[in-house]
């Protein structure tokens, strides 16, 4: 009898175990989008419904149905795929323009899951996790709706798994006492009080507790310092949206140090005046932000002209103040009257900057002991802006979008392909070249020409 209450448990212990496996093996749409932003998002649209540099996502699943693995080896390698000559991978290939995607060989099916359902729910309810407004008053998550995320599942999944450990250390207890006292040797029996104070208990207790503090002070301290979304407020409201979305222009005319130089710099206020002598009001702000960079530059709006030296402050003042309350003319052509009110608000907060640089917000700091060059990776190595900025033309405010840690760098290292072909910084990789030619390799990653080594980045 107490054999078969014993395999009971064993039984019982085993299925808690495995629905805790099932659990945790679940995909997890808010991973998905860590990975989405840190991997794919640098080509596909965020919002899975429009085309960029690659497809939208949004469906990618349907399109795929019923062939799972080929689409988790078109992720890793997708030159593999078309190689094999599978009928969809070549179309997507060739609709593309045979653009061949860049492989993530160290996404493993789990992570890719995690994706998929990011994209997703992205795709049919428009977020990650709820609380997600569907239109209709409820909440959505992961696309099947109600709750706000998976945390509480795990919570309840837990809160059973210990109220059943406590139970089954009760029936255990039970059918030892039993046994003792068929056997003459019974003891006092112990109360739930003497179980879960007992040394044992109070031993794993504290052990988990250790593990538990250490990892999370360990996980704190690795991302101290980082600020992945920081958009801070800027003393002039740049529009990237604006000026490399709409207008188109190219990233490196106003960061012209990121071809050239360690860092990307930012534009100083002549590079605004290239654009702003002519352009004097905006689609948004009209005069307001650009009346900022005619006090800062020393700029007079009213003649055209750069105010002399020995002009007086107040002026400078009288003649802005002019400026900004006569009309002027959209980009459409239409004349705007501008409200006293509002000329008279952005007087006030434009004179403080006459004289005065402009003190702009820093959003992207390496710490010190971390070496980058922007000039390596933007002409030897060829990548875009958006690789580690992400879609700043879609931003009206910036913010920082990778991480930035070391383990974002080291993955991204050991996925880039190197772009060897008429490029004369690699002409020295012979043996690589070689190997390309004969088939011996597929691609070159920073990893293989040494993009891992400490020194590179830690000197």
């Amino acid at each position: 009898m107490i054999h078969k209450f014993l395999n009971v448990r064993v039984l019982a212990t085993l299925g808690l175990m495995f629905c805790a496996l099932l659990a945790f093996s679940a995909p997890n749409a808010k991973s998905g989008e860590a990975l989405f932003k840190g991997n794919c998002a640098t080509c596909h649209n965020k919002n899975m419904k429009a085309d960029m540099t690659g497809p939208a996502l949004g469906g990618v699943e349907e399109r795929w149905e019923g062939r799972e693995e080929v689409l988790y080896n078109w992720i890793r390698n997708s030159g593999q795929v078309i190689a094999s000559g599978d009928a969809y991978a070549v179309k997507l290939f060739n609709d593309w323009n045979k653009s061949v995607m860049q492989g993530f060989p160290n996404l493993t099916n789990e992570n890719i899951d995690d994706i998929l359902l990011y994209v997703n729910n992205v795709y049919t309810v428009g977020c990650a996790e709820a609380p997600c407004d569907t239109g209709t008053g409820d909440v959505a998550v992961n696309g099947t709706g109600g709750g706000s995320s998976n945390k509480w599942i795990y919570a309840v999944l837990f809160g059973i798994l210990a109220l059943l450990a406590l139970v089954l250390t009760r029936i255990t207890s039970n059918l030892n006492h039993l046994a003792d006292v068929k056997a003459g040797t019974a003891a006092p029996r112990r109360t739930l009080t003497d179980v879960l104070t007992s040394k044992k208990i109070v031993t794993f207790v504290i052990f988990a507790l250790v593990v538990l503090g250490g990892f999370t002070t360990i996980n704190n301290a690795i991302s101290f310092g980082r600020q992945q979304d920081y958009a801070p407020e800027q003393p002039i409201k740049f529009s990237h949206e604006l000026h490399a979305g709409i207008n188109k222009i190219d990233c490196q005319y106003c960061h012209d140090g990121a071809r050239r130089s360690k860092h990307a710099v930012i534009p100083a206020l002549n590079t605004c005046m290239n654009c702003h002598k002519a352009i004097n009001a905006g689609p948004e702000h009209g005069k307001g932000e650009i009346a900022k960079i005619y006090a800062a530059s020393g700029f007079d709006p009213i003649s055209g002209t750069y105010y002399s030296e020995d002009i007086s402050k107040d002026t400078i003042l009288h003649n802005m103040e002019t400026w900004l309350a006569e009309k002027y003319l959209d980009k459409d052509g239409n004349e705007i009257t501008i409200k006293p009110k509002d000329a008279e608000a952005q007087f006030a907060s434009a004179k403080q900057y006459v004289g005065t640089p402009i003190e702009w917000v820093r959003i992207h700091n390496l710490p010190d002991h971390a070496y980058f060059n922007h000039a390596q990776h933007v002409v030897a190595g060829g990548v875009e802006c958006q690789t580690c900025h992400g879609p700043v033309e879609e931003m009206a405010v910036l913010k920082q979008y990778a991480p930035l840690s070391m383990g974002w760098c080291v993955n991204c290292h050991r996925q880039t392909e190197v772009k060897f072909a008429e490029n004369p910084y690699y002409e020295t990789f012979e043996k690589y070249h070689e190997d390309l030619k004969s088939g011996k390799m597929e691609k070159v990653t920073v990893e293989d020409i040494g993009g891992l080594e400490c020194q590179k980045c830690h000197y």
